[in-house]
């Protein structure tokens, strides 16, 4: 089923900056809302369940698990010339009407003097003898348009986006000329747009014995070689990622009066034209075309509501067009002022918490030959207490990619692309991947917070580095006296939104922003906490400030006072296929004959992991990202890690340790198929039976 366009509703002006409510969605729910910006388009949809929603160039999609579903018409009811409701009826899945209210209603009266003086996105336009208002009446009516006489005057407004002229490279005698004008415009502007007469069909015309009468004014110099090749050749080298071709003024047969034979050489004959014999043309012709060349982060903008679209070329990458090169990395700390560094007296963050030493249950004849003993050296190494102090920088003009990429002034961050060089061959697939899309905020003005790293995605990553980083530049933020902000993060899925709803859902004065892998977001400033979410050590290391950290959360699911710890648990890997445990079948049943309840974290709330292991006193888990919730333990309680000695990392251990949790490792050597593992049952049998007798 072909997706309608709502174009009546971007058509209309008094639907710009307009805001909408969702009816019919959920009984009695109007928080939903949906959002139009200033050019009539849909700017933001804000549902209770977003996995249904998305939107595309003004128009709603609804998704489902399977596709994509949309609807087959839609009504505009109005009142007092206000567009009062949208209905979006009959859809292909259901019967079922779905209505957006406008919510700025007062005793059934709307106030339409809101609407007159709204704020709406401006066009710069370069005076020309030709009435371009006739040619795109209706986008012209989305825009506050700002007539200007030189192109020195059109690059002194600063705060516009997009710049539209006529005729301008028609009238120019070289290509260098053409060249450096577009230069001149498309570095400023993301958006230009260049109305000129159209050689689209000149080849056509020619064949029937006609041309354009364009064709005969001596001031066109340049007429027939502007096309979307020739811009795009230039384009390359200026910024530009896209060209966009656009016919107007269209033409259907031969009686058309800006049409005159080829031979000749004055303006229309009406006389000639009545007695022309008539052709109905069988391919488009138009007398005019507009070429849009768009640079990065161009604004949403397109001539199809006035305009025919041709041919449209995507010239190079994104990314490239805005020049995001991986050339002259900085530090953050080089970059942006820095506003939190941990106190060089560690006790003030601490707070009277004790950290354990972590120990390695050593069994001699296990470590006989000399490979396993310095395997085991390495791992004693590896668990030494290492502590990373923090600190958090001000980073001016943000680019934020779905990869976790931070450029700032232009400049790439140094230490942002995290593990993107270990994981990937080339780091433009990953980052410039990320800089795909703009995210449908675009902007986020004033702060904003970096809350997440390339591996966002990962239980581990998340909570120890992601949501910290997030928590720690909050509690800085809100230090310094203001109380908006906007947490960048990725896409939450259903641990991270229990997280972020747990941390700031009572907040009014936090907006989470989650991007896909393949979206971006511009701010004028973000704080970023490179120790947490950058690259800053090859293993984790101690984290004074993750007490304040386990407090928060633990208030906020009120289970930070509860009782002494009694439960034996055992973390199951039976839920992932990443380094499973192939044995663990007869390890279960083991544990089970000690006493141990068996837990599965996956599909598990947030809160419900949080209190099983703050209710643990032994808790037994091979390694891996779900034994990070020891991080909620009690002071003194017992953790047992299952390590396979071809993977060490001491990420769990590092937060067990923050907790006050008293750890513990075994070391097993014998691995499996798929990078599975073997444990010893009765190493782990006997070790257990030690704790359990002390």
């Amino acid at each position: 089923m072909k997706k309608p366009e709502i174009s009546n509703c971007c058509l209309r002006r008094n639907i710009a900056d307009r805001r909408f409510s969702f009816k019919n969605v959920i009984e009695e729910d109007l928080s939903s809302k949906i959002v139009f910006g200033s050019s009539g388009l849909i700017e933001e949809v804000d549902h209770s369940d977003k996995r249904y929603w998305n939107t595309h160039n003004g128009s709603i999609i609804i998704m489902d698990d399977k596709g994509v579903i949309t609807w087959e018409s839609t009504e505009i009811k109005e009142e007092h010339g206000i567009t009062t409701e949208v209905v979006f009826s009959s859809f292909s899945y259901s019967e079922k009407k779905i209505s957006l209210v406008h919510t700025e209603c007062i005793s059934g009266e709307y106030e339409e003097k809101k609407y007159i003086n709204e704020k709406r996105e401006k066009i710069v336009f370069l005076k020309t003898n030709y009435n371009v208002r006739a040619l795109i009446p209706r986008l012209i009516s989305m825009y506050d348009v700002v007539e200007v006489e030189t192109l020195d005057e059109a690059l002194g407004h600063t705060d516009i986006k997009i710049f539209l002229s006529a005729l301008a490279l028609t009238h120019m005698e070289k290509q260098e000329e053409v060249a450096n004008f577009l230069e001149k415009i498309c570095q400023f502007f993301p958006v230009a747009v260049f109305v000129e007469p159209s050689s689209y069909a000149k080849d056509y015309l020619d064949s029937l014995g006609y041309k354009s009468h364009h064709d005969n004014y001596a001031e066109n110099h340049f007429l027939g070689e502007l096309n979307v090749n020739f811009l795009a050749d230039i384009g390359k080298n200026i910024g530009t990622y896209r060209v966009e071709h656009y016919g107007g003024m269209a033409a259907f047969d031969i009686r058309e009066t800006w049409i005159i034979p080829k031979n000749w050489p004055h303006n229309i004959d009406y006389s000639e034209l009545a007695h022309r014999k008539n052709f109905t043309f069988d391919r488009p012709v138009f007398e005019m075309s507009a070429f849009v060349l768009k640079g990065f982060n161009a604004p949403v903008f397109a001539l199809d509501v006035d305009l025919e679209l041709i041919e449209l070329q995507t010239i190079q990458p994104h990314a490239r067009a805005g020049s995001f090169l991986f050339n002259g990395f900085r530090n953050a700390s080089e970059l942006g002022k820095e506003i939190y560094k941990t106190p060089s007296e560690r006790s003030e963050v601490l707070h009277g918490r004790t950290i354990h030493s972590a120990k390695i249950i050593e069994e001699q004849e296990v470590y006989a030959d000399h490979q396993r003993k310095e395997i085991l050296k390495n791992w004693q190494d590896l668990c030494k207490p290492e502590w990373l102090d923090l600190s958090v920088n001000e980073l001016p003009h943000c680019v934020v990619g779905g990869s976790g990429f931070i450029f700032s002034d232009g400049v790439p961050v140094g230490g942002s692309e995290y593990l993107i060089p270990y994981l990937y061959t080339s780091m433009y697939q990953p980052i410039w991947s990320g800089l795909q899309k703009p995210h449908l905020k675009r902007h986020i003005p004033g702060v904003a917070i970096i809350g997440f790293n390339h591996l966002y995605d990962n239980y581990y990553h998340f909570m120890a580095e992601a949501l910290s980083a997030a928590i720690l530049c909050y509690d800085v933020f809100i230090k310094s006296g203001l109380e908006k902000v906007t947490i960048i993060t990725g896409k939450k899925n259903q641990f991270r939104r229990e997280y972020f709803d747990i941390v700031f859902g009572k907040n009014k004065n936090v907006e989470i922003i989650d991007l896909d892998r393949d979206e971006y977001v511009t701010a004028d400033k973000a704080l970023y906490c490179r120790h947490l979410v950058g690259r800053s050590t090859p293993q984790p290391c101690l984290v004074a400030e993750r007490v304040a950290l386990q407090a928060h959360i633990l208030k906020n699911v009120e289970l930070f006072s509860v009782s002494p710890p009694s439960r034996l648990i055992y973390i199951s890997r039976q839920d992932t296929g990443a380094r499973s445990i192939l044995n663990e079948a007869a390890l279960i049943k083991c544990l089970q004959g000690l006493g141990f309840e068996i837990y599965v974290a996956t599909g598990k709330s947030v809160r419900e992991q949080i209190e099983v292991f703050r209710t643990a006193k032994l808790v037994v888990a091979g390694h891996g990202a779900g034994v990070s919730n020891m991080f909620f333990a009690q002071n003194d309680a017992i953790l047992i890690e299952l390590i396979q000695a071809s993977y060490l990392n001491v990420g769990p251990l590092r937060l067990a340790q923050m907790a006050g949790v008293k750890y513990h490792s075994m070391l097993f050597f014998e691995d499996g198929e798929n990078h599975g593992w073997y444990v010893d049952i009765d190493r782990v049998k006997n070790a257990i039976k030690n704790f359990l007798i002390d």
